[in-house]
């Protein structure tokens, strides 16, 4: 065994152990995530079945029900119908499968700040996709004192579509 195939096989061994530690962390994190989704559904399942009950039992009763309380029904039932997708539906595959999508389609979303150390690692071109896009600050709310104004070099537009270039 040569000092190159050693030396090939101790780069395999540390991304493997990297690699190794990086699925942990993630799955750590997409696990919390879940559980977070989960909780937060049983406690707005909890406050959402209190309401509804509390505005059938009046309007059973006879009690005047104001029309306005069919928002907060309706957008509940949304609200809750995307957190039981979360916590016990498909929602993170799809959600990973368009961030694949991403990944492969739309890299130029990604690029980092400049002073960060892998800045290298992304072409010119996908550094460029979005040039002319101003710093959050640079938009709104512009009418206060202490707004940052767009100079010349980075100029407030939107960017263009990949059917206009």
């Amino acid at each position: 065994m040569g000092v190159g195939s050693y030396v090939q096989s101790a780069k395999e061994n540390v991304l493997d152990t990297v690699s190794t530690q990086a699925m942990l962390q993630r799955e750590i994190q997409m696990s919390i995530n879940i559980a977070r989704a989960r909780d937060s559904l049983q406690w707005y399942g909890g406050l959402y079945a209190t309401f509804i009950t509390g505005v059938s039992l009046a309007k059973i009763s006879g009690k005047p029900v104001p029309a306005i309380a069919a928002v907060p029904a309706v957008i509940g039932g949304f609200m809750l119908t995307n957190m039981y997708d979360m916590a016990y539906g498909t929602k993170l595959q799809r959600i990973v499968k368009e961030a694949e999508y991403m990944i492969e389609n739309e890299r130029g979303r990604f690029p980092p700040p400049k002073q960060a150390m892998f800045a290298k690692k992304y072409t010119e071109e996908e550094k460029n996709v979005y040039a002319n896009v101003g710093a959050v600050s640079t938009y709104w709310p512009g009418f206060l004192p202490w707004a940052r104004k767009a100079n010349e070099d980075t100029p407030v537009v939107l960017p263009k579509s990949k059917e206009e270039k």
